[in-house]
Parts: structure tokens; sequence; C-alpha cells
């Protein structure tokens, strides 16, 4: 099976990290062969190949598409993208198109019914731009289900400058109608809402898992991990991680200095908080009962599960989510999590098994029941054993794959 995946990006972000696990799922048990089209490539594998060649086509357009969506016409026709990936279908010529983000100015509405037309598509939803007019999250708003957009949704990434919402979903509709595809949702979160939006009608919709490599994200010794990131081996520590800890309104940055006050008024100890990502918050310096350190972006899956696992816990305080790959690689590492109910959280963190499951946004309570565990040995011992355990029930790489195969198979033409 020829398998060609188009997504924003190889290896960053939530959906390059996933799609690219499902292409290593796919060849390893099913010896698929995948290529990969991006619109930012930032890895050396062979097979991926980038949208845009050189820094000039990448300013061009990015500019080209922030001038579009000012005019809300998100997404109608950007100049350099769409002819690549025309072009790399026709040479790979695949037997199922695995499509992912779709957002960043890369991708044309226009696109999915004429991709679709060389192999099935199939496309994974990462958030809720597909059915909504502008929006990748809404937040509660309910105006996509009326085939309508909130003037509240246009300044929501994507954004757009006049609001042209209810002409893009009549357009996401048509297109849809038109074109040869399949969708899946990794929640059952996502799942139930798509279900109720008016532009995938007559479209079959599954629901897959995301899966990570169970033996690559494992315990692993937390005094050996804590010697190697020079963290004392007997201290209390805490992990936050995300791509960007500042600009993101999704991943809880603001939320986590807010909490990490609350512990700070009531601590009587030193905390030690393990960060990663781009960016500091410098916010928390200035908390005198937490000792912080900042270990930056990090890519390599080993060196995540190291931090997880030098970890006693892992909190996120999200305000949306879809099915997050951190809280996936967090309790597969035995390392119980703390999150807001929002989104597929709860498929992940089951409340009292995997971790603790927080009412939105009780900020208080976030962090009394991070406290409260933190400092009972016997009730982190019993979640780390339970949140393993659910990990690799649920989220294993072979079964994501396997799904994903069947899926494919069953689409392709033969």
């Amino acid at each position: 099976m020829k398998i060609l995946f188009i997504n924003i990006s190889d290896i960053i972000g939530g959906a390059a990290i996933a799609a690219m696990r499902l292409g290593d799922g796919l060849e390893k048990y099913f010896n698929t062969e995948n290529y990969f089209v991006v619109r930012t490539k930032r890895s050396e594998k062979e097979n991926v190949f980038p949208t845009r060649k050189n820094s000039f086509e990448q300013s061009f357009e990015r500019w080209f598409n922030i001038a579009t969506n000012i005019l809300g016409l998100q997404y109608q026709i950007l100049p350099i993208s769409p002819s690549v990936i025309r072009r790399k279908i026709k040479e790979i010529k695949p037997d199922i198109i695995s499509l992912h983000n779709t957002l960043g100015g890369y991708f044309t509405i226009g696109m999915f019914e004429e991709i679709s037309r060389s192999a099935p598509v199939v496309w994974t939803l990462h958030d809720m731009w597909a059915f909504t007019g502008n929006a990748a999250h809404t937040f509660g708003d309910e105006s996509w289900k009326q085939m309508k957009n909130s003037r509240q949704n246009t300044k929501i990434f994507p954004s757009i400058g006049i609001n042209t919402g209810k002409f893009l979903l009549k357009q996401k509709k048509n297109v849809y109608s038109r074109s040869n595809l399949t969708i899946v949702t990794p929640s059952m979160w996502l799942f139930n809402l798509a279900k109720e939006s008016p532009v995938f009608e007559g479209k079959k919709i599954h629901q897959i898992f995301n899966g990570i490599d169970m033996e690559r994200f494992s315990p692993q010794n937390k005094s050996i991990s804590r010697k190697r990131l020079g963290i004392p081996e007997d201290a209390k520590l805490l992990m936050f991680s995300a791509e960007k800890l500042k600009g993101n309104p999704y991943k809880g940055g603001k939320d986590l200095i807010e909490i990490l006050r609350i512990m700070n008024s009531t601590l009587k100890t030193k905390v030690h908080l393990l960060i990663l990502g781009i960016g500091k918050l410098d916010e928390i310096s200035s908390l005198e009962n937490f000792i912080v350190h900042s270990a930056g972006y990090i890519d390599k899956e080993e060196k995540m599960a190291e931090c997880l696992s030098a970890s006693d816990m892992f909190i996120y305080p999200t305000r949306a989510d879809n099915l997050s790959n951190a809280l996936i690689e967090a309790i597969a590492c035995a390392t119980p999590s703390v999150t807001f109910d929002v989104g597929g959280c709860s498929e992940i963190i089951k409340d009292k098994v995997s971790g603790r499951l927080i009412k939105p946004f009780d900020l208080n309570d976030f962090a009394g029941k991070t406290l409260e565990v933190l400092f009972d040995e016997e009730k982190l011992r019993s979640l780390s054993e339970s949140a393993r355990k659910f990990a690799v029930e649920n989220f294993s790489l072979k079964n994501m794959a396997g799904n994903y195969y069947r899926l494919f198979d069953s689409l392709i033409i033969k």
C-alpha cells in the first residue's frame, strides 16, 4: 500500500507528531510505502517533501495568506503550495491520501475535491476547523450547527477579518459532498461534534485513538533520569510542557501561572518544576516555593520519556484539546496527570485511574488535587501503576496502525 500523508509539518506540532507516528506504525506492522508532503520540513527524512523551497516562498505565501484571511477569503487561493501538492500526487500515485492539519496557509478548500479524484482521502481531524466558519476551536459556541459563524469566532485562530463564515461553511459542505472523503477523529469528543455538523452530511466518520510506541514511552529509572536532568533524587517534581509557552491561548500558560501561585501560597516545602517548550514564563521566577528547571523545546521522544519518567506528576491545564499527545505520553511513562475536563482529555485521564480530572476551569481545585496527590506516596504509586496499564490498553501504536490500515484497505479501489 502506497500512502501519501499531507500535513502542515513533519515533526513540529501535535498533528505532525501523530501523523508521523501513524506512518511509522503502518510501515512497521503492515510494510506500507509512505511519503509526506508538508508545508514546513524540519527533519532530514528523504520521504518528506516541503511545499515551499526557500525563505522567499515562505514569506510570500505567508503574507498572501494573511491578506486573504483579513478579507475573509480564507484558504480560497494560494500561490505556491497547492501546485506542489498536485505535482507530488501525480509523481507518487498513492493508493490512499492521509490528510491531517490543513491550516496554516498551504492547502485550499477546493483541493479536497481535486485530490480525491487521484485517490480516496482519509482526513484525520485535529481540531474543529473542518466544520466551523474559520475557528480551530469555538470554546462552546455552536453557531456552526446552524451553518453560521458568530462574530466572536472570527478572532480565534485561524482568524479572519470580514466575517464570511456563513459562506465558508456553505462552500465546505458543497466541496465535501463532491469529494471522495472519509473522516477520522482521534477522540470521541470530536467524533460526536462532527456527527452533528451539517457539512459532513452523508460522510462516513470513524473514531480512532492516536497511538504511541509503548516501548519508547515506558517508565524509566527515576533516579537515573533525574541525575541526567540535574534534579535531586528526593525532590518533589511537577512537569508541564507545551510547544509554545506563551502566545498559545489553548495550552494553559496563563492558567498554569495562576495555579502555581495558588500552590505557592500553601506550600511549606520546596517543589521542583520542570518546564518544556519554546519561550519563558517569567512570572514563575517570583514564586519562592518553586525551583524551576527549563529544558526548552524537546523533539526527541527518548528525551521526552526521560523527562516524564523523572517527574512525579504531569500538569496540563489546557482550555481546548482534541486528544493530547502530551497526556498520552505522560501516562505511558507511568506519570499521573492532572488536566481539565475539556475536549478529549477525559478519554485519556480517567479520574483516580490515570490522574485527576478537574472541572473547567476551577484553578483552586486543580492546585489542591495536584498537591494532594503529590504529597501522598501511596496515591502516587497507585496512580502510576494504573496510568501505565490504561495507556497500554488504549493507546498503543499497533492498535492505531491496525485500525487505520483496515480503514485504508477498505477504501482502496482494487
